[in-house]
Formats: structure tokens, sequence, C-alpha cells
């Protein structure tokens, strides 16, 4: 009996395996020779080709075609049909691609990528975090979900699941980070209104920690991970892109201002929201500036820009303030030091 659930299981998981291949798009290879090449190591290439990953290689006498790729079946189900070339040189041409017969590593990556990403994955350069530009617009575009509900005092680890809850990735982290988020101090900035992918950036940048996509087969993720360990990180918002005056015009409307020794935060708070604009700190600098933000702060002007007034405040802490966007394009303002 011991044998026969033991046969059977081995019978599934064999199954199993065989139906994930099988779900996997085709790529077949037809494979052309040049003049001078030498016949036999026709089989040694054939042999190695299968076993890089085509679903099927043949090789057929010299031609005069060139190396390229026709994409066939449907969106959902797609198959491709790849011409190569191999030259008098003994080696395989394929479309953006040069290989000898001892890199079937090379080429397991190359069919690995068309299968997953499609002709675009072969073509095009990858742009940010190795991906393709339509999956970065993507990102950014799924990341551009404003946040719901306040974040003020609130845990990073709760905040930033009810946030990815919200998204239509799947996210990862490691252990470290997953306890540097429930270890963390209290979220101290307000991101209400604020797209997901700022939001995010800005709840785990004071905790060391970054957030950026990957590649997962033919799927995307969000990983957490530490700063040292990423090549690239999602920033907190992103530049600005054209004249600050259109971007937020309130900024550049006079005022009649009267502080007179107020917390510098609440005095920036106050900016904030006659502009309408959040203001969001660069709480790791101002830490290593040991910048105290209930300072007190003074100014008196009869007739004044609030991007002056705002200017004067911030430098009696030696601050200053950006522009910044988030994936929504969405204005706000990040408060940083002068030496940044």
């Amino acid at each position: 009996m011991a044998f026969w659930r033991s046969f059977i299981s081995i019978v599934v998981v064999l199954l199993l395996t065989m139906s994930a291949r099988a779900a996997e798009p085709r790529v077949d290879l037809e494979v052309v020779t040049d003049a001078g090449f030498i016949g036999t190591d026709a089989r040694a290439w054939s042999e190695m080709l299968t076993k890089a990953g085509f679903s099927s290689v043949r090789i057929k006498g010299s031609g005069s075609e060139n190396p390229s790729m026709q994409t066939l079946g449907t969106p959902a189900a797609p198959a491709y049909r790849v011409v190569g070339v191999i030259t008098a040189a003994n080696q395989l041409l394929l479309p953006r691609g040069r290989f000898g017969l001892n890199d079937r590593a090379q080429i397991e990556s190359w069919v690995r990528k068309l299968r997953d990403g499609g002709e675009d994955a072969i073509n095009i350069k990858p742009a940010a975090f190795g991906l393709l530009p339509k999956q970065l617009v993507a990102v950014h575009e799924a990341l551009a979900v404003p946040v719901q509900g306040s974040t003020l005092g609130q845990s990073p680890r709760e905040t930033a699941k009810k946030i990815a809850d919200r998204l239509p990735y799947k996210f990862t982290s490691d252990e470290f980070a997953q306890r540097a988020l429930g270890e963390g101090e209290p979220i101290a900035d307000e991101l209400e209104g604020i797209a997901s992918g700022t939001a995010l950036a800005a709840i785990l940048r004071p905790l060391g920690l970054v957030m950026f996509p990957e590649k997962s087969g033919p799927d995307l993720r969000l990983r957490i991970a530490t700063s040292r360990d990423a090549k690239e990180h999602w920033p907190v918002g992103w530049p600005l892109k054209g004249n600050p005056g259109e971007t937020l015009p309130e900024l550049f409307k006079f005022l009649k201002i009267n502080i007179g020794d107020a917390p510098l935060s609440e005095a920036v708070t106050a900016i904030a929201s006659r502009v309408k604009a959040p203001a969001l700190y660069d709480h790791n600098a101002l830490a290593r500036a040991r910048t105290d933000l209930s300072a007190k702060v003074s100014l008196t002007e009869s007739n004044i820009f609030y991007s002056r007034a705002l200017d004067r405040l911030l430098s009696q802490a030696r601050l200053k303030y950006e522009i910044r966007l988030d994936e929504a394009d969405k204005p706000w303002l990040w408060i940083t030091t002068v030496g940044r």
C-alpha cells in the first residue's frame, strides 16, 4: 500500500511538472547554416539547443535567411517561431544574440527572457530596475493609488500592509525588513491622500529600508529590503516636471505674515495647508544634522510670497524645501537640510 501511495505521488508530481511546462509559451527554433559550416557539428548544436529550453529544434541546410522572430498564437497564449543562423565560424546568431557551443547558460537566459516578456524583452533595452519601459509605466501607474486614512503616529508595519493590500502587486521582504517594520517608531508624517509609491518610500526610509520592483518569472513583485542590499530603489517622490508657479501656484501668492517664536513644525504645517501641498520631512538627514523641529522661528512681513516666507523660516534651522511630485503628479513639499 505504501508503495502505491509513493508511486501515485511521483506520478502526480510528474504530471504537474509537465502541465506547468505545457502552460509556458512554445519557442520553436529553426536554424539555417552558412556556407562553410562543418556539418558534423549539427548534432552537437541540436542536442545543446534542445537542452537549453527550446520546445523544438530543427537544423536545415544553408539558406539566405537572417535571424528573426515571429509571435504566433494569442496574447493570452503566445508562441514564438525563431530563426537562427550558424555561421562558418560555428557561432549561433539569434535576434540580439551571438552564442557559441559552450554558451548554453546564456541561451537558456535568452529563451527565458522571450518566454517571460515576449519579443519586447529581447528587442527593447531595459529601463530602471531591469524592467521594460511598459512594465515600469505599469508599476508607476499602480502606485498612484492615494493613501486612505491618517498615517500620523501609526505603526509603520500596519500602515504599510494597509497600503500594500490595495495594490495589484505581491510584496516580499526578508526577516530583517519585517523586524524593522514591526519595531520602527510611529510614522512622523501625515501621508493621507499621497500616492502609495511615495508614501511607502517615505515610511520605509527612516527605518533603513527601501522598496523596488523586480521580475519573478513572467510576474512582477515589489520587494522591501535594506537600503544597502538594493542597487536601485523607489524614490520618495519625483522631480518637478515643469514651472513651479504652474505646478503649485498657491506657493507664489502674497501674504501678510507675523510669526513670533512659533515651533518650526507648526509654521511649516500652517504654510503647507495654505498652499495645499503636504509637507514631508527628510527624517534621515534631519537626524544626522540633529535638527529640532520644535525650535522656535520668527518672521514678520507685510507682503511676501509663501515660497519666500517658507525659505526664510526654514533657513533659521538650516533647512530648505523642494517641490516634488507623487506618482499621481500631485505636488508636495520635501523638507530637508541645506547640505542635501
